[in-house]
This record gives structure tokens, C-alpha cells and sequence, in this order.
């Protein structure tokens, strides 16, 4: 399938069909395609390339004035979890990362090493570095390995299925973190942003989260926010930075990351309303981030992009728009 045309929650595809995106294009697009405040902001903005970490552009200082912690920023989302794993072994000296059954972090390879899809991780596995120790989500790992340096896990688990953790999970990670003197990093590039109803889920217990998608709207950009006081300051290793890209701070995405940061706020209680839509059609999760049993090729058929998720892709992923409308969810739900 190729996309020829996207606005709100509709793509038109080469062949002239329309179809009602359930994905946002894997949760990107918070606010819908081509919305017309981020299409806005990226005409205003007069600098579309700076210098990454070397001279950054003025809406790049500015989206670092908004977050709400001090950050190191990426291009993509698994940039960030890189940033974080790295973060945890310049901190602690210890190699070891705890994760869990069914995670996502991202293909890169110390992300990947995270990962736990088979498919993704098998082909490069005599490549991956570690260790790392797997554990099930949403149960107590116990106590960590004497070489773990972190903890990293998803606050909801989205390629995985959905799958959401009771209440007290993340506070027992803090815990046994904290016992072995490990850095606990929370992954809400997917469920972050107000996907899940919160701007960062999991901020409370995190020594580090991560976010990206729905941060740079269409654009890459991620960053990993630093909860834990003066932790950015490992990253002082001299006078250029050791972990960097051309594209870091790209001003066009920084431009739509502050115009996400004003719109999505408002639309928490519609993450709410529609989320419970979605429960009451049986579908599981959180917010907007919901799964249920079905085939994405039959849904696709039908009229309605999802994306296949959870164990042998058995399931199908929701993760629209959050300003998806209650006639956009009835035409879904009746088309599906």
C-alpha cells in the first residue's frame, strides 16, 4: 500500500481509495495529518538546519525550555533508548540491562539487545551486546543481577500487545532499582505524549524516560529526559559530544514538538472518552493505545489501517489520532 494523500484520521491511497487510519502512522500523527497548526508552525519557522550539538537554532533552545526535565535530544526513538542505556552504564560502569517479555525498543543494536521479537533480534543476536536479562512484564523481577546497571521498560507495552501492568509495577522497579543501585529507564515513546491519557507516564519513578513519535509530528526527533538530579552530567566527556547526529535539534521538528507540547494537554479527557469506546468495543490497553484479536490484512480490506501486534502478530494495534471523532470510531467499529 502507498499513500498518496493523508489529512485528519483519512489516507488515500495511489489507487484513489480512501481508508480510516487507525495507526497514525504508528502514533506520529497525535493531532491527525496535516494538521493545520504544525503545517502552520513549519512555514514560520526561518531555520530548517543548524549544527546539531555544534550551534543549535533558537526553537531548539526553546523546545528544551519547555520539556519538563533537563534532556539529551535524538532523531528517532531508538536514538533515545541508546542514550538511555548508555546513560545507565556511564552512571553505574555496569553493562547489564534488565527487560522484559514482549518488549520493543527499537532495531538499532543495543536497542534491539533490549527487544524481545524474535525477528527482529535473532538475525544479529552473535552481535548484541549485554547481558541481558529477561524477565515477564508486569510481574516482580526480584532481586537484579549484580552486573545490572538498568531496568528499562515500557509503562504499557505497545508492539507487544497492549499489554498493560498492574498499578504497583513500576513502583516495584523503583524499588529494586534503587536496592542495587541500578537506573530505572521508562520507554513512552509510544505510550508517551498522551497516547495512554498521560504527557509522560511513569515520569514519578523513572531515573530516565524516553519519548519520540508523536514528539516531532511527521518530523524525527526524541529525546531522553533526565529525572534523576544532575544525571546529564555523565555525558561530560570533553569538548564535542560523543553521541550525536547531523539531525539533532532539526528546528522543523522542534517547531512541531512545541506546538504538540501546547495542543495535546487539551485533549487528555478525549483520550479518556474515546479509550473507553474502544473498551467497550473489546478492545484492551489504555487510553489510545488499545489492541484486540483480528487480522490488519482483512481490516486493511475493509477499509481500516491497523497494525499487527502482540505474539505471531495475532492481534491488531489502534493507536489513532487523539482528536479522532466519535463518528470516525463509529465507522470504524462498523467497518471492522
Amino acid at each position: 500500500m502507498i499513500w498518496a494523500e493523508a489529512e485528519g484520521c483519512r489516507v488515500v491511497d495511489t489507487d484513489g481509495r480512501e481508508y480510516l487510519d487507525l495507526s497514525a502512522g504508528f502514533g506520529v500523527a497525535a493531532l491527525g495529518h496535516r494538521n493545520p497548526k504544525i503545517l502552520a508552525a513549519w512555514r514560520a519557522q526561518r531555520v530548517v538546519h543548524a549544527l546539531g550539538d555544534l550551534a543549535e537554532a533558537e526553537i531548539a533552545v526553546e523546545l528544551r525550555r519547555r520539556l519538563p526535565r533537563p534532556a539529551k535530544l535524538g532523531v528517532t526513538g531508538e536514538d533515545a533508548v541508546e542514550i538511555a542505556l548508555r546513560t545507565a552504564l556511564l552512571a553505574t560502569g555496569k553493562p547489564g540491562i534488565l527487560a522484559f517479555e514482549g518488549a520493543y525498543h527499537g532495531t538499532g543494536l543495543l536497542a534491539l539487545a533490549a527487544t524481545s521479537i524474535d525477528a527482529f533480534r535473532l538475525p544479529f543476536r552473535t552481535w548484541l551486546p549485554g547481558p541481558v536479562y529477561r524477565r515477564r512484564f508486569g510481574e516482580d523481577p526480584g532481586p537484579l543481577p549484580a552486573r545490572c546497571g538498568c531496568v528499562i521498560v515500557e509503562p504499557v507495552q505497545a508492539r507487544g500487545g497492549a499489554q498493560v501492568p498492574s498499578p504497583d509495577f513500576l513502583r516495584v522497579l523503583r524499588r529494586r532499582c534503587t536496592a542495587r543501585g541500578a537506573l530505572l529507564i521508562v520507554d513512552a515513546i509510544y505510550a508517551g505524549l498522551g497516547r495512554t491519557g498521560e504527557l509522560w507516564p511513569g515520569a514519578e519513578f523513572a531515573d530516565v524516560l524516553v519519548v519520540g513519535k508523536a514528539l516531532g509530528h511527521g518530523l524525527p526527533i526524541s529525546a531522553a529526559l533526565f529525572y534523576r538530579d544532575e544525571l546529564e552530567r555523565v555525558w561530560e566527556l570533553g569538548d564535542e559530544d560523543v553521541y550525536t547526529h547531523t539531525h539533532v535539534g532539526n528546528p522543523l521538528a522542534c517547531t512541531a514538538a512545541l506546538v504538540v507540547l501546547d495542543e495535546v494537554p487539551k485533549l487528555l479527557d478525549r483520550v479518556d472518552a474515546a479509550g473507553e469506546r474502544f473498551e467497550r468495543e473489546g478492545w484492551h490497553g489504555k487510553g489510545l493505545l488499545r489492541a484486540r484479536e483480528g487480522d490488519a490484512g482483512e481490516a486493511l480490506r475493509r477499509g481500516v489501517i491497523v497494525i499487527p501486534a502482540g505474539p505471531g502478530g495475532k492481534l491488531i494495534s489502534a493507536t489513532p489520532p487523539l482528536t479522532i471523532t466519535d463518528a470516525d470510531l463509529d465507522e470504524a467499529f462498523s467497518l471492522l
